[in-house]
This record gives C-alpha cells, sequence and structure tokens, in this order.
C-alpha cells in the first residue's frame, strides 16, 4: 500500500484538469444547502424576516432567546432538517463517487451530484440514515468511539459505489472489515489536511471570545467606544471564517481525492491478501 505522501501525490495527479470542476461541484453543495436551510427556517417560523421587532430596533440577546417554537414548528423543523442532510449527504455521496470515476479516467462533473438520485434511491437514503445512525449510537457512548465508527464506515459510500446490488448492511460490514487496522492510516491521512484550518479555527475562536467578552462589556457600561471595538473583533472574526470557507476550497478536493486514492490501495491490498 502506498504511503501517505504517495497517496496525496497520487491525487494531485489525478485532480490535474478536474480541480475547477471539484471546486464548483462543492459550490452547487454549498448554495444547495444554503437555500433548503434558508427554506426550512422560513416554513418553520426561525427565519430573522420573521422576528418581531419594535419599531427599528434590532432583536437583542432577550429578544431572540425569549422566542418560543410551538410544538408543531419544532417537529416540522427536525422533520424537514432530517429531509434536507439526507438530500445535502446524497449530493455528497455522488461527489465522492464522481472521485472513483476520476481515477478511473473519467473526468469530474456536476452530473455526478445527481447519480444517487437516479437510482435506488430509497437505499442510498438507507446507506446514509445506517451510517448517521451507527456513528452517532457510538457517540452517544463518547466522543472517541464515535470517531472510531465513523472511520470504520468511511469507506461505505465507495462500496456501494462499486456494489450498487450490495446489502446496505453488508456495505457498512465490508467497510468495517476493509478498515480494520487502517482506520489510524485514513485518520492521518485526513490530519494533514485539516491541520490546515488551524490557524482560521483559533482566530475565529480568539476573536469571537474578544468580541462576545466587549460587546457584554460596552451593554453594561454603555461605552460607543468599547462598542467600536467590539464591531472591529467581529469583522475580524468574520473574516476568519471566510478564510476557513476559502481554506475548504481549497482543502476538500484534495483531501477527497486522497480518499478515493485510498480506498483504490485498499481494495489492491484485498485483493493481494485474497490471491
Amino acid at each position: 500500500m502506498l504511503t501517505n505522501k504517495e497517496i496525496r501525490s497520487t491525487a494531485r495527479e489525478y485532480l490535474r484538469g478536474n480541480y475547477k470542476m471539484a471546486v464548483i461541484n462543492l459550490i452547487l453543495i454549498t448554495i444547495a444547502n444554503s437555500t433548503m436551510q434558508s427554506v426550512v427556517r422560513t416554513l418553520t417560523g426561525e427565519s430573522a424576516l420573521n422576528m418581531q421587532m419594535t419599531g427599528e430596533t434590532l432583536p437583542n440577546w432577550d429578544s431572540i432567546f425569549s422566542m418560543q417554537s410551538s410544538p408543531f414548528q419544532t417537529t416540522l423543523n427536525v422533520v424537514l432538517s432530517i429531509i434536507v442532510a439526507l438530500i445535502i449527504g446524497s449530493m455528497q455521496m455522488g461527489n465522492e463517487w464522481g472521485y472513483l470515476d476520476m481515477l478511473d479516467g473519467t473526468p469530474l462533473s456536476s452530473g455526478h451530484l445527481l447519480k444517487p438520485f437516479e437510482n435506488q434511491l430509497f437505499k442510498t437514503l438507507g446507506v446514509l440514515a445506517l451510517q448517521a445512525f451507527y456513528v452517532i449510537l457510538w457517540s452517544v457512548l463518547l466522543i472517541i468511539p464515535g470517531i472510531m465508527k465513523l472511520y470504520a464506515l468511511a469507506l461505505s459510500n465507495f462500496i456501494y459505489f462499486d456494489n450498487p446490488d450490495m446489502k446496505t448492511t453488508d456495505i457498512l460490514r465490508q467497510s468495517e472489515s476493509f478498515m480494520k487496522g487502517k482506520k489510524m492510516r485514513l485518520f492521518q491521512l485526513d490530519l494533514t489536511y485539516f491541520v490546515v484550518y488551524l490557524i482560521p479555527v483559533a482566530l475565529f475562536l480568539g476573536v469571537g471570545i474578544a468580541a462576545f467578552n466587549m460587546y457584554v462589556g460596552a451593554a453594561t457600561a454603555d461605552s460607543d467606544a468599547l462598542l467600536y471595538q467590539a464591531l472591529l473583533l467581529v469583522g475580524l472574526m468574520l473574516a476568519a471564517f471566510a478564510i476557513f470557507g476559502i481554506l475548504t476550497f481549497i482543502v476538500e478536493p484534495r483531501r477527497k481525492a486522497a480518499r478515493a486514492v485510498f480506498y483504490s490501495e485498499v481494495l489492491k491490498e484485498e485483493n493481494l491478501s485474497i490471491s
């Protein structure tokens, strides 16, 4: 099996000529998610446009936290949020399938995002729902077991692509079998990409905490100068968030391509062991 460094290098080679489409697919998924989340908030009465405001005064923390939703709104919100999660999860699965096609010489396209909806849609939703169920179930115990289960099922979408007629439970079981002794390898591979996010995340959290403290101080001391400083910090926090978003479009195509190469290496290793 290739080393992680070799996997990253191989992934970059496959991305040549496909990187632009990989970014476009991520943008399409982001737009779809944002649009559907906005619709959900509007339908459930949680949209900022539906907030009751007195005159032209913006809502403060007290007015926001005092807002209550009816049982119907809460139920509707949960149901619609699950539906949105499954739809976006299906698009992300199709995106991952595109990277497998890319390894076989087929260029990435936006059509890959719709492939899970074309055939066996209910099975696709079942694969996604079962993965989420197991990860959440193990996460209830502790965070570490949840992460371990997440990596144990990391190849499920790829296996489903190669074996569309395999039973849902068998797909997940096959992923767990393939990932025995390899979960740490894949985690380390992901970590080489995730480390890039540390700077904007640290900046976001640090500035966010400082901005909140200054906002509270300005509210109690009624100091315009302190409030302006807090607004400046909020601006820096938003800038950190923007940097994080930009890095996502730079890093994620490489990480997903690397995962596809990792899967292909696992298959090679399994074939060798079987023979």
